[in-house]
């Protein structure tokens, strides 16, 4: 009874602060924890992340751990109005994590700068740069940024700003919280971003020697091209000013944007620039994506690869290091995608497979945000990989079981993404075996999860795969030709056949080529379909030494090609025309690439520790080696969201502990306390026995909280966090965050599956 009043007295305390909370226009650097409350949960629960109301709640949805200063991410000079070093020191490498499109990275340097210097405009230019995939924050730290402007900042910081304002349609005396943005019409947004660039281009003439405004006109010129689509009237002139960024600064880790400048239009310049890009900032993983996207477009795929590989090390020695569990490690799905995508396209299924086999058993989000609409990236793409090879090998029945009575594979309920890929690709499957009247209800209703789901495009965009290719193979001309996301390409080209179309069937093939440069698959559909289709000349460009280099490295089962004997033989080529691979670039590549990182994921060393419990006890991790253990890090027996999260795992004891599965619950509190709530003698008392039916441990110093990373380091304070560490003493799964994780049913099911995967685990 006292434990539910104490609850509502505290919730209601948390609503009376709010309003005050909100009306705050800032809260310095030095009193960011100014909230007066001994858990922030409740205030979360009332702010909205990507529209917070002022710049304190929204770092409440910022990173939490402070940054460490890096050398290997390139070098940054932007000088700023600050009496302090350190600021300077931790801007530039905001900055610099700009440039390597590590977002989240730069928001936590430029937060560390703000320490230092709390009043300073341009930290809050960089914290709005660092949040443009989030309009709503980013618009909020602009506005602080123009407001912040004064007699000590200068006129180039103020037209730095400036472009900031301009593009988010701002004003001096906009309001502290600004409102959104109108809904504008495609030429309107494009108009928006064209006049960003005007006003670059007007900064880099007012500071010509400024190396920063070549670089930020540089990357809005490049990122707009790929984005928002705005053409380039010259890439020779952008490429120019690219140079000219190089020559100034040859560590800039802005020098990928020459890669991008020239992917389209032409790769082999972007190839040229791609073998020193990654050398630059090795330290950033996406520096290693964006070379292997060079050697990828320049149709060198199996460098690619080897680059894309060390993109996932960086990955894998960050969440080391700072015990991230995947699905919070920034870029790690897409720079996984890179991979698997092109191990697929080069005939290395078995690779592939491995892969995805690693995806499928990686710690997965159990919160709703990371189950609802949005599942883990890395889950769907696990399922994807598989589903995508099997199909490539001719295994389409294979790809049905999968979906159908793989656990792997079952989508969660909760999930509207994996409910439709599962309808994506079983019908996909279906349409492939000649089987589209099996298919057909499968198709509709998954256009009605489109219809129902409007704001998710990846589910429209597989709605829209499934209805064209079901159309196809129902003998059905679908009209304009359309490429269903990864359906094998020789799938989709003899659908075409069979309709006896074979223009349309060769030019899947070559468009399908043209974004798969040297793609084996692709490649070889397209030597064959021109051959018959009579143009000997394609057939004889594409059937080339690389093409027949490449045919070795890809799986054995996958290196006979009947279709294109006949091809060799016209071009009197021998019965075996394969040709040893060449080695590969190793200038590109760094000469032990264990020193990035390991090369697959597994899971952290759980930090060890030696903590008293409420008798004064010592009780240490190492007391359960061999055993599984649910740790729960909580905020003190005085606060009541703690308890309530505590609350609910307790009716699932006995089912954690028949998992082999002990709960330890870590407190800020201090022994003293601990004593007082739960008795003097190792039994506590009957209400503690029932309340708190698992060992309670004193962490008044906080230090345990912090080698957990279960606390906020610019907060300067305690968070939740769950773990669950295995029998080995590796951490298998993590929620760590200001609200308590409240969901055990969930965890139970996902600790029994991370239990059997890694049980081999050394």
């Amino acid at each position: 009874m006292a434990l539910h009043w104490h609850m509502a007295q505290f919730r209601m305390a948390a609503v009376l602060l709010l309003p005050l909370l909100l009306s705050l226009p800032f809260v310095e650097a030095a009193n960011y924890r100014n909230f007066k409350l001994p858990c922030l949960a409740p205030l979360l629960k009332q702010v909205d992340p990507e529209a917070p109301a002022t710049v304190n709640l929204a770092f409440l949805h910022g990173p939490w751990r402070a940054p460490v200063l890096r050398d290997d991410i390139g070098v940054v000079s932007f000088p700023i109005t600050t009496t302090s070093r350190e600021t300077q020191r931790w801007f530039n490498q905001g900055v610099a994590w700009i440039h390597g499109q590590a977002h989240g990275e730069a928001e936590r340097s430029f937060r560390q700068a703000l320490l230092s210097d709390p009043r300073n405009p341009m930290i809050f230019w960089g914290l709005a740069v660092a949040n443009e995939q989030r309009p709503g924050r980013a618009r909020l730290f602009a506005q602080t940024a123009l407001r912040r402007t004064g007699n000590s900042t200068t006129p180039r910081e103020r037209l730095w700003i400036h472009v900031l304002a301009n593009f988010y349609g701002l004003k001096r005396d906009t309001p502290v919280k600004p409102p959104p943005l109108p809904d504008q019409t495609r030429d309107q947004d494009l108009a928006r971003h064209r006049q960003r660039i005007r006003d670059l281009e007007n900064l880099a003439l007012a500071y010509p020697h400024d190396v920063e405004t070549k670089a930020f006109l540089l990357r809005q010129l490049v990122l707009d091209l790929h984005r928002s689509g705005i053409a380039l009237t010259s890439h020779l002139a952008v490429d120019r000013l690219a140079h000219e960024l190089t020559t100034l600064s040859p560590r800039h880790p802005g020098t990928h944007y020459r890669v991008f400048l020239w992917l389209r239009e032409q790769p082999a310049q972007a190839l040229a620039h791609a073998r020193s890009s990654a050398s630059t900032a090795p330290g950033l993983a996406d520096s290693w994506r964006f070379a292997a996207e060079g050697w990828r477009a320049g149709g060198r795929q199996h460098q690619a690869i080897a680059l894309s590989q060390c993109a996932l090390r960086v990955h894998h020695h960050e969440m080391r290091e700072h015990l991230l569990m995947p699905p919070a490690a920034e870029n790690l799905s897409s720079n996984y995608a890179a991979l698997g995508d092109t191990l697929v396209s080069m005939g290395r299924l078995q690779e592939a497979l491995e892969i995805a086999d690693a995806l499928l058993s990686l710690p997965r989000s159990l919160t709703v945000e990371g189950i609802n609409r949005k599942s883990s990236d890395l889950l769907l793409l696990g399922r994807r990989l598989h589903a995508q090879a099997a199909m490539q090998a001719g295994k389409s029945e294979h790809v049905i079981h999968l979906f159908q009575n793989d656990p792997r594979f079952a989508p969660t309920p909760r999930s509207p993404r994996e409910t439709a890929q599962t309808s994506y690709w079983t019908g996909l499957a279906l349409c492939s075996l000649g089987h589209p009247d099996q298919a057909r209800s499968i198709a509709l209703s998954l256009a009605e999860m489109a219809r129902r789901y409007e704001d998710d495009p990846l589910i429209g965009t597989w709605a829209e795969g499934l209805t064209y290719f079901h159309a196809l193979t129902s003998q059905e001309d679908p009209g304009e030709q359309h490429s269903p996301p990864h359906l094998p390409v020789d799938i989709h080209s003899a659908a075409w056949q069979k309709l006896e179309k074979p223009g349309i069937a060769l030019k899947v093939a070559r468009d399908h080529l043209e974004q798969n440069p040297h793609g084996l698959f692709a490649t070889a559909l397209y030597c064959s379909t021109s051959f018959e289709n009579g143009n000997r000349v394609a057939a004889t460009r594409a059937f080339d030494r690389t093409f027949r280099q490449d045919v070795l490295r890809a799986d054995k089962a996958l290196r006979s090609f009947p279709a294109l004997d006949k091809v060799a033989t016209a071009l009197g080529l021998p019965t075996r025309w394969t040709l040893p691979p060449e080695n590969l670039d190793g200038g590109s590549l760094p000469e032990d690439p264990d020193s990035l990182g390991p090369a697959r994921w597994s899971p952290p060393p759980a930090p060890a520790w030696t903590l008293s419990n409420h008798t004064g006890h010592p009780v240490a991790l190492a007391d359960y080696k061999g055993k599984a253990v649910l740790l729960n890090f909580f905020l003190g027996i005085s606060c009541p969201f703690c308890l309530s999260q505590l609350e609910k795992f307790r009716p699932a004891l006995a089912d954690y502990r028949k998992a082999g599965i002990e709960m330890i619950a870590i407190s800020t509190d201090d022994v003293k306390t601990l004593t007082l709530r739960l008795g003097k003698t190792g039994e506590k008392t009957a209400e503690a026995r029932r309340t708190f039916p698992f060992p309670i441990l004193a962490d008044p110093g906080l230090g345990t909280f912090r080698n957990y990373h279960a606390f906020d380091d610019f907060e300067e304070g305690p968070m939740h966090g769950t773990f669950l560490i295995g029998p080995r003493g590796r951490i298998l799964w993590s929620d760590i965050g200001h609200e308590p994780f409240n969901h055990p049913g969930r965890l139970l099911e996902e600790a029994r599956r991370l239990l059997a995967d890694h049980s081999s685990d050394p």
